[in-house]
């Protein structure tokens, strides 16, 4: 039996009510809810949630009135930000995630691994070559002293919550591609899985099909989207294009609706 879902920042134009109306108007079944860090608090916040059972028992009672349910708590941020104030801030959201997911019966919180800086920066850094040396050098640090020992004991939590958590593979993380998810998933526990958006794989030129095969069980969650490609901008500015994304005719490749980049054998086939 399928369902339909949505992730609730699709609708931040419309106030609470009129996103029910518009979930159940459209036939949505299932909601992946924003409730901290990049995704805001418009909908929800999972820090005062958590504290408030009353307000848990109140989201849970219109949601079941429209007919949806939480399919997944989405705290989408950089918990490994050299800025200390915004790796905290996004680090104590995804931790209320965490226990409130528990709370509300809900399998699984959606985020980001994070992705930290050099030793003394306040701005992250994305080392994803392998020479000069100091960039690989610089990776390996970061992965050993910041990323693995920041998701072991959430990983842990998560276990003992019986909630799995799913990253999404995105660059400008550490973790953004099938292989650096097996890597942290095998340092730090099977509650851990990915968040499989073909989109951020098709620009990578990630098979998501091949994807899908390597990581199995290891995928937690899934979310859809195509990725276009622009054969002029691509050889002007080639994958790594730093055109900002609201010039999408300009850029090398961006995200659209699904359909619109690849075909729909494409997409029954990797569904």
């Amino acid at each position: 039996m399928h369902a339909l879902a949505v992730f609730s920042t699709g609708l931040h134009d419309l106030a609470w009510p009129q996103a029910l109306r518009w979930l159940a108007d459209h036939g949505v079944t299932q909601l992946e809810l924003g409730c901290g860090a990049y995704p805001g608090t418009k909908f929800a916040h999972a820090q005062q949630l958590l504290q408030d059972a009353g307000a848990q028992q109140q989201l849970h009672d219109e949601l079941a009135a429209h007919g949806v349910r939480l399919a997944a708590l989405s705290c989408h941020g950089n918990p490994l930000h050299p800025d200390e104030a915004i790796a905290a801030l996004h680090r104590a959201d995804f931790e209320a995630a965490l226990e409130l997911a528990c709370e509300m019966e809900v399998p699984v919180v959606v985020g980001f691994s994070g992705q930290g800086g050099e030793p003394g920066t306040s701005s992250p850094n994305w080392p994803v070559v392998t020479w000069p040396f100091e960039y690989a050098a610089l990776r390996e640090w970061q992965w050993e002293t910041q990323l693995i020992p920041l998701w072991q004991p959430l990983a842990a939590r998560a276990q003992q919550l019986g909630v799995r958590i799913a990253l999404e593979l995105h660059g400008g993380f550490a973790v953004h591609s099938p292989g650096t998810l097996r890597r942290w998933r095998e340092a730090c526990g099977p509650a851990l899985g990915a968040n499989l958006d073909p989109s951020h794989l098709w620009w990578q030129h990630i098979d998501p099909l091949r994807a899908v095969q390597l990581l199995g069980s290891a995928i937690h969650h899934v979310q859809l989207k195509d990725t276009v490609f622009n054969a002029d901008a691509l050889a002007l500015h080639g994958l790594l294009d730093p055109t900002p994304m609201d010039h999408p005719e300009a850029r090398a490749w961006h995200f659209a609706l699904p359909g619109q980049g690849h075909d729909a054998a494409t997409w029954q086939a990797l569904l």
